[in-house]
């Protein structure tokens, strides 16, 4: 049994009473919406989701999505709780790679992530344009699946706004969305423009698109706390530079740019912490195969970061497996 298996169990075991109702799937009376409260037993849910998440234990989501769900019914108004939920749909679904056979259930977690994120802006105690950005890109998610075209256009009108309330964070968000767009559409250029703008955002300066030799340093310097959450590796991304730049990296290789790829993947080595990034085999991997990867990404028979085993722990995963 992995170590976070271990440690869900035991939580659950000690913490069923006190969920009550969630131990019969009894719905509890409607609490009001501007109750900010949280539950004891949602700090330990915030626990136990940490320590999954950043091990990337991808087999323990049903653990951790267990206890948080159980504090949801004590206090379904918390919008911590809520975007923890969401985030452990958007994994399940955003790494569906890992899985043997992948069902056609997964849908669901596109729908999940995309009403708990929503949840989790709703009852914020400001406005939170990270929540908006992600309940606007499993919006367009969800369309697709649906083959939905007003509700793709609402997400986009949505994501637009986000992007507008918090660009250096959601033209991230909302590009690595529409990355999955064939390489001649307009959205994937507007996607690979996106990350573009990110570097020179955080950078506070144009970014060279030729030869972006200084975008690194630019990632790892800032000192503003809205920057920084964007713009470089902190706690809860722990390698978010080196995520970034993998997957800007395959958006260049699949627009049909192999050379600049190169370039892009390489200023991942030098971000802080390189060394024990539990993914530097994978970019080794794209910076060897970045000739051969222009078709496979553009085919879907390689797959970039955002259809991989690594969508979300790329950045997020803090120790090796």
């Amino acid at each position: 049994m992995h170590r976070s298996q271990g440690y869900g169990v035991a939580v659950l075991s000690l913490t069923l009473a006190a969920a009550g109702c969630a131990a019969h799937a009894q719905v509890p009376s409607p609490l009001p919406t501007t109750q900010t409260r949280r539950v004891p037993l949602a700090v330990t849910a915030d626990s136990l989701f940490w320590r999954t998440f950043r091990a990337g234990a991808y087999d323990s989501i049903p653990q951790s999505m267990f206890l948080l769900k159980a504090a949801y019914l004590q206090n379904p108004t918390d919008p911590q709780t809520a975007v923890h939920i969401a985030f452990l749909h958007a994994w399940k679904v955003s790494e569906r790679a890992r899985l043997a056979q992948v069902p056609p259930t997964i849908i669901d977690e596109t729908t999940l992530a995309r009403r708990y994120f929503a949840q989790a802006q709703k009852h914020a105690s400001a406005y939170d344009a990270r929540s908006h950005g992600f309940a606007a890109a499993f919006q367009m998610s969800e369309a697709n699946i649906h083959r939905d075209t007003a509700l793709w256009a609402d997400g986009l009108r949505e994501a637009r706004k986000s992007i507008a309330a918090w660009p250096e964070f959601n033209w991230f968000t909302v590009g690595y969305t529409l990355s999955g767009h064939a390489d001649t559409s307009a959205l994937f250029a507007e996607a690979i423009d996106m990350q573009w703008k990110t570097l020179d955002a955080c950078a506070r300066a144009p970014i060279d698109r030729v030869n972006p030799i200084s975008a690194a340093s630019a990632l790892a310097t800032e000192a503003d706390p809205r920057l920084k959450r964007a713009c470089s590796n902190t706690w809860i991304a722990p390698y978010n530079v080196q995520g970034f730049f993998l997957n800007m990296g395959d958006m260049i290789a699949k627009r049909g740019d192999p050379v600049l790829a190169r370039r892009v993947y390489a200023l991942a080595k030098e971000a802080k912490g390189y060394a024990t990034w539990p993914y530097a085999a994978m970019l080794e991997e794209r910076i060897r195969d970045a000739e051969t990867n222009v078709a496979g990404f553009r085919s879907g028979r390689a797959k970039m970061m955002v259809a991989s085993k690594a969508a979300c722990t790329a950045c997020h995963q803090a120790v090796m497996r």
